[in-house]
């Protein structure tokens, strides 16, 4: 889950030729799931322009994840060109669900280039403690420090005058659907999530902050519902639960998954 801003254009869809400063809500090696007040169709060919670097490249829409009821629908794209990259972010193989792998999206702090590393909770915690990582770099041909990635971006101002700079920042996307009172991370860690069935689901978390964290289930909950979190979980450990309330339910994958923001309540 990463928000990158960006602009897209459309010439001559379903609706017509438009252009709209929007942002990226999930992003992977080829696509992203996009947020548009446009309506688009399945197979259209949209131009997306990343706001933070100026690259750009063509995507085929797959298909809309989901609509929001404030006129905003999530669509799902694939990039056209598959040599190019629009993200400027190195991408690990996949992390199984049920493994004790973490992985989570840092950035080094010379070149400023960002991977998503597979994890130990081991080099977990000696990020939690000292705050980086010392990692190879392969952009660099060295060790340096990793620190954890900004998730929420914005269009940074631009110094080269040969490069345009940045459009300003549509007033729509104030970010006040994101304000909240810890930093959020990147950061997939196992994570056991029990309701008040006492059913159990085991995932990774999608992001983290020191309030809750984010995850993708297959349970079906409520907003307001209690659950108890372990987090990070390893399998034949003792753990001690916390408990969590829902405050953000969306749907994906067509009603098979849900992705919930959980707040931790007080012990």
């Amino acid at each position: 889950m990463l928000e990158i801003p960006i602009r897209v254009m459309c010439f001559g869809g379903s609706a017509g030729t438009f252009s709209e400063d929007t942002h990226t809500t999930m992003v992977n090696k080829h696509g992203a799931l996009i947020a548009l007040t446009h309506p688009v169709a399945p197979d259209e060919t949209l131009r997306i322009v990343n706001l933070e670097n100026f690259r750009e490249a063509d995507f085929r829409v797959v298909g809309k994840a989901r609509a929001d009821s404030g006129g905003t629908a999530q669509w799902g794209v694939e990039c056209l060109e598959r040599d190019r990259t629009l993200w400027e972010v190195d991408f690990s193989p996949p992390l199984d669900a049920h493994s004790e792998k973490a992985g989570a999206l840092l950035e080094c702090e010379e070149c400023r280039g960002q991977v998503f590393f597979a994890l130990s909770l081991t080099e977990v915690d000696m990020l939690e403690s000292s705050g980086r990582l010392e990692r190879l770099c392969q952009r660099c041909s060295q060790l340096t420090s990793w620190v954890y990635a900004d998730v929420t971006r914005r269009p940074k101002a631009v110094s080269d005058p040969q490069r345009p700079a940045a459009p300003p920042q549509p007033a729509k996307w104030d970010g006040s659907s994101e304000r909240r009172l810890h930093k959020r991370i990147a950061l997939k860690l196992p994570a056991l999530v029990r309701n008040h069935k006492g059913e159990e689901e085991i995932a990774k978390t999608e992001n983290i902050s020191k309030g809750g964290l984010g995850i993708c289930l297959g349970m079906d909950l409520a907003l307001g519902d209690l659950l108890t979190v372990v987090c990070p979980y390893t399998v034949g450990s003792e753990h001690l639960g916390q408990k969590a309330e829902i405050r953000r339910r969306e749907v994906l994958y067509a009603g098979a998954k849900w992705f919930y923001g959980l707040r931790y309540l007080p012990k």
